[in-house]
């Protein structure tokens, strides 16, 4: 049996390649975690921005805006970065500015893109412009503060899942509560430090947003097909070799169903993803051919549902290809660590009081 730690006296460090080869071998299972917290976390977005564009650009100022709040503790050491000070500590910080190459930089849209997509955010309050120097910074309203602590507390539950799984599997017991499960032990503890774990969360996003803009150039393909993915996940071979298969190879399966699916069964209408996503229907249909044509997609012509192409060459054409997965793998096992290295040295500080 394999041993299962919990941090009592003992200073455990992972790193990157263990997260990598769990996210592999326990593929179907991990991955399906994943991409439900992309299809939430960019659904979300979506909702708030109605473009994965130009949610990204505001990403960039939330993430910076993150990274000012943690260094409050350059001046404080205790300075209070939880999720329930977050509001006074947005409202107190000096705002991080950015110029519009800083923006095309971080995310990857054209500079015209992102000129024009900045000033809708203005026009809709969600960023200021400083005119005389040509900077601008990210805006919270107070009307808007209800909404924003829903949306984050939905996104905080969909991340120490992923997280919670991810612990599991490299056997590491992230459950320091008594009674609770580890899930709400994570919830817990991102909400303690929030500003920490939500600068390393917008970061990774904003990486793994950048790769799709250089390859894709459509963010919103993405969201789309993760809901084919999802669906197709639910009716993947469970193959028990898959450790042999390497990270090389991976990307061969996703998205393979078994034999006895029905399309009925595996296959999504644009109506369903309108509902989940929030994307209007006819854009759903028009993206949705979009990726008829990369090959990702078919479409059945009598249900007038679309599930992912069953022709490994076809499916793994655009955007299930070896590099898209195997940069997934990276940027998320990176982050990762660095999450699951800071829950577990906070774990042993906490035991460490308890002992003294």
């Amino acid at each position: 049996m394999k041993k299962k730690y919990k941090y009592n006296n003992i200073l455990l460090e992972v790193n990157k390649s263990q997260i990598a080869n769990s996210l592999i071998t326990n593929f179907t299972e991990l991955m399906a975690g994943f991409y439900e917290m992309q299809s939430t976390f960019l659904s979300n977005l979506y909702g708030r921005y109605e473009s994965i564009e130009t949610a990204n650009i505001v990403l960039c100022f939330a993430k910076n805006t993150h990274l000012e709040i943690i260094r409050q503790r350059e001046k404080h050491l205790n300075h209070d970065i939880s999720f329930n000070n977050f509001w006074n500590n947005f409202n107190t910080i000096k705002k991080p500015v950015h110029k519009v190459v800083d923006i095309v930089n971080m995310t990857g849209l054209p500079k015209e893109t992102a000129r024009r997509k900045i000033k809708l955010l203005i026009s809709k309050n969600y960023i200021m412009h400083d005119k005389k120097i040509k900077e601008y910074h990210w805006n919270l309203l107070e009307k808007d503060k209800k909404n924003y602590f829903l949306i984050i507390e939905q996104e905080i539950k969909m991340l120490s899942k992923f997280i919670s799984s991810n612990a599991n599997s490299i056997n590491i017991d992230l459950n320091n509560e008594h009674g609770k499960s580890c899930c709400c032990s994570v919830q817990k503890e991102i909400k303690s430090q929030f500003s920490f774990y939500w600068f390393h969360f917008l970061s990774c996003q904003l990486k793994w947003l950048h790769m799709w803009q250089n390859k894709i150039k459509d963010m919103d393909l993405i969201l789309i097909a993760l809901q084919a993915v999802l669906r197709a996940l639910s009716f993947a071979e469970k193959n028990e070799n898959l450790k042999d298969i390497g990270l090389e190879n991976l990307y061969l399966l996703i998205g393979k169903t078994n034999s006895e699916y029905r399309k009925s069964d595996a296959g999504i209408s644009a109506s369903s993803i309108s509902q989940v996503t929030g994307i209007p229907r006819p854009t759903c249909i028009r993206k949705l051919n979009i990726l008829v044509e990369f090959g990702t997609l078919v479409r059945d012509e009598k249900s007038k549902q679309y599930f992912l192409n069953q022709l490994t060459e076809n499916r793994t054409r655009n955007i299930l290809t070896k590099d898209n997965v195997h940069n997934t793998v990276k940027i998320f096992s990176e982050y990762l660590a660095v999450v699951l290295n800071a829950m577990i040295q906070n774990q042993n500080n906490d035991s460490k009081k308890n002992i003294a």
